[in-house]
């Protein structure tokens, strides 16, 4: 990585039988000014352990050699503030990676200034979660693996995964929406990513497919055009499942992120011949990030890095 860049990878994953929730992600920041820096990070959402989320930070110089993140296997420990959180989680049963961004040139051009990947778009999670020596079995919770770097985090954007439909248990979504900042001006939302029904990879949105978007800290309501017709998406999320963090962009300054490891999902697909498909979840995941903060919210007091 050159100077000014960040990246990560993170897993994200939901109990099928309770209201339990993960989020790992490790991090590698290399600011414009200043030294290189490594994170772990872990999230647990578990109302049996603590009413509000667990989170975890701990920040060094570079990762540590038997820390491992990828689409295989999630192994780490941090500790901060008198907690220590380990894992060790088998990532198995994936779909093939997900490009959202599209046309591919836009990987290899300056703009979007974060490239993003769904390395995992839908996976079963299994292994060990371990909080100050007390350990967590995680078996067969349905999640995603990502992978994202670049230059500097986009202006405003959303994050959401969702599976576990009732009536469709394949399907899966991964979509993205962003806004980013070119020069002064702010640009219009941008929708990438797809849904998956019976097998069939739906591409969602990409450049001159332009979304609806009211996207708010706890809760979305989009439509977002594809090829092959027409998504309307809904989100609401719960305080005691969300955190409020910051994510350090390499150009300086940082951007406010809410993360809800738990999310209420419901979609309506209207496909080009007419055909309707609704459908609903209480197992997805949501993240709105912006450089304009989260007003009252106060963020969680991480380290930074």
């Amino acid at each position: 990585m050159g100077s000014g860049r960040y990246e990560s990878w993170f897993v994200s994953a939901r109990d099928p039988a309770a209201a339990r929730a993960l989020w790992i992600r490790h991090t590698r920041h290399v600011p414009r000014a200043g030294p290189e820096s490594a994170a772990l990070w872990c999230t647990l959402v578990d109302p049996g352990l603590s009413e509000r989320p667990v989170i975890v930070k701990q920040v060094s110089g570079t990762l540590p050699a038997d820390a491992v993140a990828g689409p295989e296997q999630f192994l780490g420990s941090a500790t901060m503030a008198g907690r220590a959180v380990g894992w060790d989680l088998r990532i198995s049963g994936g779909q093939p990676e997900l490009l959202p961004l599209r046309p591919r040139a836009l990987y290899r051009s300056p703009l979007p200034r974060t490239k993003l990947a769904a390395s995992v778009p839908d996976c079963l999670v299994n292994g060990t979660i371990e909080v100050d020596a007390r350990p967590f079995a995680v078996s067969g919770w349905r999640g995603t693996v990502g992978h994202n770097w670049g230059s500097e985090h986009a202006d405003r954007w959303v994050w959401l995964h969702g599976a576990d439909f009732g009536g469709a248990p394949d399907c899966w979504l991964e979509l993205v929406l962003a806004r980013i900042r070119i020069g002064p001006a702010r640009s219009p939302w941008t929708a990438m990513g797809a849904i998956s029904l019976g097998g069939e990879r739906i591409p969602l949105g990409g450049l001159g497919r332009r979304p609806r978007v009211d996207g708010q800290q706890d809760r979305l309501t989009a439509s977002i055009t594809s090829p092959g017709g027409r998504l309307r998406v809904r989100v609401t999320t719960a305080e005691q499942d969300a955190v409020a963090v910051a994510y350090q962009d390499p150009s300086g300054g940082s951007r406010a992120v809410r993360h809800a490891a738990i999310a209420a999902v419901e979609l309506a697909l209207v496909r080009k011949d007419g055909r309707e498909l609704a459908l609903s979840t209480s197992r997805g995941a949501y993240e709105f990030g912006t450089s304009q903060g989260l007003g009252a919210v106060a963020l969680e007091p991480l380290p930074e890095g």
